[in-house]
């Protein structure tokens, strides 16, 4: 089968009973045995393509912990978000009560977020195959057609782009060489009455412009992305850390702290990567009542005892400067042993930190190597658990 065809039999009655009926332990076994299996049953066109979507199931069950849509390319499972993450987007557009259009569609799951969450959305697609399983799997319109020539009136639309990042299979950091490329989705998102473009997590502040507003967006510990907003609800300039689940956030418009002080005070504060991404420290360092302990470092330090869902928060127990020899004997002397291992701005990786202190027993303890200033420190600490509330 050409692509057009398997895509059309996997998205069939026909293709979907029989992908339904496969054991899910064909998604582990070896795949030539797998696939003599299952030409047993089937022709040797069905086979190949049952078989390639047993793979990606359990390709993306280990991504995502279960299947967020049915029908996978190994392309479109590699761009697709995390469903956790469309949920709250389609949650934000739907409160603009405007036509959504996923001009960069798919496999269709940020369209099935959109459709669940009851926006009256449709998708675009490029890819003929990837067309015919994005309809399949989010039960919507579908479009074949270019993102840049949208089939609707985008000055009354809200648009959601999210440009391939790969060239021939090969992950691409410049945004010069995303498809469709960065600037015209720039200027797409700009014409739109309201819309969302997704970037990658490391993407240069250099290429965010002055009339949007980022979020840096955290699901459990991974950073999953940058969204760049624009057009209606929007405050221009304004920058948003998100964590999931929860949905917990922290934005450029709170109060801020800039007290920069070198000292360890009773309590230690990491904040999450999307603050940090989102250039946030300084508006958790006010909600924590903390300083920072290095203009070039994220931690912050306190003497309340705070806790904040963006940051983990430790009990400051011993601070000393930091060398292998004295560390090693002073976790020796108290009974501990290193637990978790933190560090930022620090030359030594924790792996080689836990290889260079030995065996150690003892009660486990956060370890976080730091600079303040000329300083390099060892911060030996235990986490403080934030106090659940009542009947939680």
């Amino acid at each position: 089968m050409v692509r057009v065809e398997r895509a059309l039999y996997l998205a069939s009655p026909a293709g979907r009973a029989a992908l339904a009926g496969l054991p899910r332990e064909l998604e582990t076994e070896d795949p030539v045995q797998a696939a003599a299996r299952l030409r047993r049953t089937f022709g040797a066109a069905e086979a190949a393509a049952l078989g390639e979507q047993l793979a990606l199931r359990g390709r993306a069950r280990a991504r995502f912990g279960a299947l967020p849509v049915e029908l996978f390319t190994a392309e479109g499972l590699e761009m697709m978000t995390h469903p956790a993450v469309a949920a709250r987007r389609a949650q934000r557009l739907k409160t603009l009560g405007l036509t959504t259009a996923d001009l960069t569609c798919g496999l269709g799951g940020d369209l099935s977020a959109l459709l669940a969450a009851k926006v009256d959305a449709f998708g675009v697609e490029r890819d003929a195959a990837t067309a015919v399983l994005g309809a399949a799997n989010s039960g919507g319109r579908v479009v074949r057609g270019d993102a840049l020539s949208p089939p609707c009136r985008v000055g009354r639309t809200a648009v959601v782009l999210d440009p391939s990042r790969r060239v021939g299979g090969v992950r691409t950091f410049d945004p010069r060489g995303f498809a469709p490329p960065w600037d015209a989705c720039l200027e797409l998102l700009q014409q739109a009455r309201a819309g969302v473009l997704k970037a990658p997590p490391g993407l240069a502040w250099a290429a965010v412009p002055p009339w949007c507003e980022v979020e840096a967006v955290q699901l459990g510990r991974d950073l999953r992305e940058l969204a760049l907003w624009a057009g209606a609800s929007v405050r221009p300039g304004l920058r948003r850390a998100v964590l999931l689940p929860g949905t917990c956030e922290l934005t450029s418009e709170e109060p801020a702290s800039s007290e920069v002080r070198e000292q360890v005070g009773r309590y230690l504060h990491d904040p999450e990567s999307c603050v940090t991404r989102a250039g946030l420290v300084e508006q958790l360092a006010a909600a924590l009542d903390a300083w920072r302990l290095d203009v070039r470092v994220a931690y912050l330090s306190g003497d309340e005892a705070r806790t904040h869902p963006m940051c983990a928060t430790f009990e400051v127990l011993e601070v000393v400067d930091f060398g292998l020899k004295r560390l090693r004997e002073l976790l020796r002397a108290r009974g501990w042993q290193p637990g978790e291992i933190r560090r930022r701005a620090f030359p030594v990786e924790p792996d080689e930190l836990r290889r260079g202190l030995g065996q150690l027993e003892g009660e486990p303890m956060a370890l976080v190597c730091l600079t303040a200033g000329s300083r390099r420190l060892a911060v030996i600490g235990r986490r403080v658990r934030p106090e659940r509330a009542e009947g939680g």
